[in-house]
């Protein structure tokens, strides 16, 4: 990509995709909050916390580019984390949630954008703007802390008052409103920090065979030159 795009211009065009990025999730998030019919539910899900997070993580980002023209280490930890949950968003309600209730007016186009667009958008980003490094596979740790906050949260909140933001936190109900005993939460959540641990893990291995491959060429290049 650098070698097609000036270095000003890559630069000018990675604060333009940040800004789009950070501009949906702006707009996309209190939207679909404020036409819900149950605004209090909405504010609950996986999906709206992680995109607030995206928005935050790219506002920052964007920040950096424009005054440093450069990110922190700990701002590239974080788009990877980003990137992890939106992958998780976007298979998760494609594969498990999205039969289970309608959409209608503007919420059609947030339940898209929110769940679909940017994940992809985020995706995308990965792929073609940010520089792969070297990550130690302690950093799926890291990424691991909010799925694993999340989760928490919202069990000692049912407990508290009974309700779950998602079917497959509560053990009282059977499908579709629940899974019937802590053991069956226990299992969906072990099974989902697995799919974490993979996501991360995969993104780790990819950028390293990304980066051996850059440097095998560069390598190579720089010894046609001598």
């Amino acid at each position: 990509m650098t070698k097609i795009l000036s270095k000003d211009r890559y630069l000018h065009t990675k604060v333009l995709f940040h800004v789009l990025i950070a501009a949906t999730g702006l707009i996309s998030v209190p939207l679909h909050i404020f036409f819900s019919p149950e605004p209090n539910v909405s504010i609950t899900k996986f999906t709206i916390h992680s995109n607030i997070i995206v928005t935050i993580i790219f506002i920052v980002s964007t920040f950096f580019l424009l005054v440093k023209k450069k990110e922190s280490s700990m701002l590239d930890l974080c788009k990877n984390a980003a990137l992890i949950y939106m992958m998780v968003v976007l298979s998760t309600y494609h594969f498990v949630l999205a039969g289970g209730g309608e959409y209608s007016g503007t919420r059609i186009i947030t339940n898209f954008t929110l769940h679909y667009l940017i994940p992809m958008f985020v995706l995308l980003n990965w792929l073609i703007f940010e520089k792969k490094k070297w990550y130690s596979y302690k950093s799926i740790v890291l990424w691991l802390a909010f799925p694993i906050l999340y989760g928490a949260l919202s069990l000692i909140r049912g407990m508290y008052d009974g309700f779950y933001p998602y079917f497959f936190l509560n053990p009282n109900g059977h499908i579709p409103n629940g899974v019937g005993s802590y053991t069956n939460v226990a299992l969906v959540i072990v099974g989902l920090t697995f799919v974490y641990c993979i996501l991360g893990f995969l993104l780790i291995l990819t950028n390293r065979v990304i980066l051996k491959f850059k440097n095998a060429k560069g390598a190579a290049n720089t010894k046609k030159v001598m």
